[in-house]
């Protein structure tokens, strides 16, 4: 520190970065023993203060978006308590920490993420900006410097574009050494001393907006809440709501949406396989609460990519669920991720593939269930209905105003209660009348008349070569795991009762798309050409102009597409398998019983698959391996 630089008595700093990059283990660090606070993913901006090395310190725990993905991305409540995060520290912050893993390379993606969520404060925010370093106790062999220099052009970028400031956090450090807690400080001194002391300028007429569109959002919940609740109660007076003693119920929704997750809450089991591609439709039964229940899991479509990308095989599947029922289905339960946005052209793919594959009444028959409800905290499903705007809305008033929300799976019982109270309340709306499906026979027929298509073809040829490369993805990111866990093991056995000093990389081939080859995509209809824009949703879907595009353009922008759908499910894979590995405790014994280490890598993979669908802080890994989480609490 220089002398005679002023100390600022009173710190106000907001912190930032992606999910689990550290944020709330940061603010623990900074505020010392005893400030211990378990972050969990919120949604919401969270105010915390403390004395430290004398100093008063407000520092604001912000929500994290999802490392990768692009802003428009991020559900509009999250990125409004970003912005909001100032008004928790008036008259506005002194700086900014942006938390930032080493043990992740910095991507040209994840750059494009970090520019786009912090510049929703304001576009000046690098001037106060001061990017922390976690898990610096993995830069055994050479410096941050170094580190930053050697191969991370996009890391160097950042830096630069905060003013060269940057400081590194030791997760191995003493909870008593304060030593890199006071120097961050002096570096906090130094950049409120170059901007003479000024914090960062709110823009007061934002925050205005953005405080009464919130506002206006929670009041309209409350009053579609409560139309909600009469409709329910009008249902329940004037028809005959009776308890179905026998409830059959297809999961539907888009890839990595909670399916096999959702499946195993309402059954009470480990019926399904979440966090593995589910390619056939596959029913189990249970009974709950006194009634039989019937719930067949289907193969989910992509998210991103139109509708007629989707693999034929995908298509089939949710008609042999139908059949699969037995009957037909009670309730179509289409499931929706509370956390990640939900635009326009995701309610076209939705209408399109349900009133193609399943008939235009599906509608009658279908809830709208949101998973992983515990990261909206105190904020309601309705207020995100209705912050999300109008393609969210028009589903759910699709469906009937049906809706429902799973949080955690310890609390099972109560929301899968609620949930077959609904379902047997829809039925009764119904007057009892059953779904019209979409003929599988239909389907079929429809299908080899477009085979004739040779432009169809060609677009069915696409499909699959995209769903054929998931699925090799998927198995290799398996066998990836498997055998980064053996390597972690052998890594371990010199050492007893100790957490491995620097976990395993697990980015691996599963985060690339480069192996759709150009021959791969089209050897089925190499002289076939498309064009890009039949890779776009027309918003009014009226025909689309065709014009001549090579097929390695359109090759590398179907990768593009699919490294997308790819993305949110390996940042939250490897993070559950890193956090898994990391906490490794092994016995008392330098060599442990290989037959041990074999069963440890199988129940951690077991664990993935069955366990978890979605990450550590869903299902939790301290049910599994005791893990201590406060390394990356967020």
């Amino acid at each position: 520190m220089a002398h005679g630089l002023h100390k600022q008595d009173d710190l106000r700093i907001i912190v930032l970065g992606s999910n689990r990059s550290g944020k709330t283990a940061t603010i623990n660090t900074v505020l010392g023993v005893g400030a211990y606070h378990q972050g969990e993913g919120s949604t919401h901006s969270v105010k915390r203060e403390g004395v430290v090395v004398g100093r008063k310190v407000t520092l604001i725990d912000t929500p994290g978006w999802w490392r990768f993905f692009s802003a428009t991305q991020t559900t509009e409540h999250i990125k409004r308590e970003l912005v909001l995060s100032t008004s928790l520290c008036p008259p506005g912050p002194h700086a900014f920490l942006l938390v930032v893993k080493l043990d992740n390379q910095f991507t040209e993606n994840e750059q494009t993420s970090v520019v786009e969520h912090c510049q929703l404060l304001g576009a000046n925010i690098w001037e106060h900006t001061i990017v922390l370093f976690t898990k610096g106790d993995l830069l055994t062999d050479k410096t941050i410097e170094e580190r930053i220099k050697s191969k991370d052009e996009t890391l160097e970028w950042l830096v630069r574009t905060c003013g060269g400031r940057f400081h590194v956090f030791n997760n191995k450090t003493k909870h008593d050494d304060q030593s890199q807690v006071v120097t961050l400080l002096d570096k906090l001194d130094e950049l409120i001393a170059s901007d003479h002391h000024r914090p960062f300028e709110i823009d007061h007429i934002k925050l205005k907006h953005i405080e009464e569109a919130k506002k206006a959002d929670k009041e309209r919940g409350l009053l579609y809440k409560k139309r909600v609740m009469e409709q329910r109660r009008r249902i329940k007076t004037c028809g005959e709501v009776f308890p179905l003693p026998e409830i059959r119920m297809l999961l539907v929704g888009f890839v990595i949406s909670g399916k096999s997750y959702a499946g195993n809450i309402i059954l009470n089991g480990d019926h399904f396989t979440p966090g593995k591609v589910t390619e056939k439709a596959e029913s189990r039964q249970g009974e709950v609460f006194g009634r039989n229940l019937t719930v067949v899991d289907t193969p989910g479509w992509w998210k991103f990519l139109p509708t007629k990308y989707t693999p034929w095989q995908v298509k089939s599947e949710l008609g042999r669920g139908v059949e699969l029922c037995g009957k037909y289905p009670h309730a179509f339960v289409l499931t929706l991720p509370v956390e990640v946005s939900f635009h326009e052209e995701q309610r076209r793919i939705v209408q399109k593939t349900l009133e193609k594959y399943l008939g235009e009444d599906v509608w009658r028959h279908t809830i709208v269930l949101f998973t992983w409800g515990k990261l909206l905290k105190d904020t309601t499903i309705e207020e995100v209905i209705e912050s999300e705007g109008k393609a969210l809305q028009w589903l759910v008033q699709k469906c009937g105003n049906r809706y429902h929300v799973f949080g955690e799976r310890a609390q099972g019982s109560n929301q899968v209660e609620e949930l077959l109270e609904k379902i047997a309340e829809m039925v009764a709306g119904n007057c009892v009348h059953s779904p019209m499906m979409a003929p599988q026979t239909n389907i079929e027929t429809k299908a080899n008349r477009h085979k004739d298509d040779n432009d169809v073809a060609c677009t069915d040829d696409v499909g699959n070569a995209l769903y054929r490369e998931w699925l090799r993805t998927d198995e290799k990111m398996i066998e990836e795991v498997r055998k980064k866990w053996d390597t972690a093991t052998a890594a371990c056995t010199q050492k007893t009762n100790r957490s491995m000093e620097k976990p395993a990389r697990f980015q691996g081939e599963s985060q690339s798309m480069d192996t759709i080859s150009h021959s791969e995509t089209f050897q089925e209809n190499p002289s076939s050409t498309l064009t890009k824009d039949e890779l776009q949703n027309d918003k009014n879907d009226q025909s689309i102009q065709r014009q001549q595009s090579d097929d390695e353009t359109l090759a590398s922008h179907l990768k593009d597409l699919l490294d997308y759908e790819w993305r949110r499910r390996d940042f939250i894979v490897n993070e559950t398998v890193r956090e898994a590995v990391k906490e490794l405790k092994l016995g008392n014994s330098s060599e442990p019983d290989p037959k041990e280490l074999r069963e440890s890598r199988d129940k951690v993979v077991d664990w993935l698959l069955r366990s978890s669908g979605y990450g550590s802080y869903m299902s939790g890994s301290q049910d599994l391996l005791n893990v201590d989480d406060k390394d990356c609490s967020d």
